[in-house]
């Protein structure tokens, strides 16, 4: 396999990828601690907005862009997509998924929308419940195993594949889902005033 070289150690560009995905990742952290220590509910909205456009947008990219380019590609085509993508995401989309969750639940328990318990509120929940499980139980651990596997002295790349395949198809489902929450969002947003 000539453009697929042996480990993620061996790219030098993967493991800038990596840095700038972690660096996004911190900013995004700094950003949330900023707004719920010092800003106002506001500037939490904000981040809220911003931080959960750029999660579903990412997500929405993987799995309906990258996924079908990964049916698409042989083996070394596909492993090499993979190889590119995971050292960024790894930290920068569990990050967005934590920041985008945290802030949702604490603006809910400050706009006090939670009780009574609606049946609209208990959609958001649970979708909400499906969205964080897909993404901090399925997808990150399944890039877990991608990345230790391109660390590893000889990397299967039909493991590889096969693993990104799963992360494509969990980013697909949980794309719909963030897609079905934007929609009920707004309704909450309207319900809250």
């Amino acid at each position: 396999m000539p453009d697929c070289p042996d480990t993620v150690a061996d790219r030098r560009t993967p493991t800038v990828v990596g840095v700038v995905g972690a660096g996004l990742a911190a900013c995004v952290a700094v950003g949330f601690g900023y707004a719920s220590l010092i800003g106002t509910i506001a500037t939490l909205r904000t981040v809220h907005v911003w931080v959960g456009t750029a999660w579903t947008a990412l997500v929405l990219m993987y799995g309906f862009i990258v996924a079908p380019l990964l049916r698409e590609r042989d083996t070394d085509g596909a492993y090499a997509i993979v190889g590119r993508l995971v050292p960024a995401t790894i930290v920068l989309l569990p990050t967005l998924a934590v920041v985008t969750i945290t802030a949702g639940v604490t603006m809910a328990l400050t706009y006090e929308i939670v009780w009574p318990m609606t049946t609209l509120i208990r959609t958001v929940l649970g979708v909400a419940v499906a969205i964080a499980g897909i993404a901090l139980l399925g997808v990150l651990p399944t890039d877990v195993l991608i990345y230790r596997e391109l660390r590893s002295a000889n990397p299967d790349p039909e493991r590889v594949v096969s693993l990104g395949a799963r992360t494509a198809t969990l980013l697909t489902v949980q794309g719909a889902l963030q897609v079905m929450m934007l929609f009920l969002m707004l309704r909450v947003a309207a319900m809250a005033g």
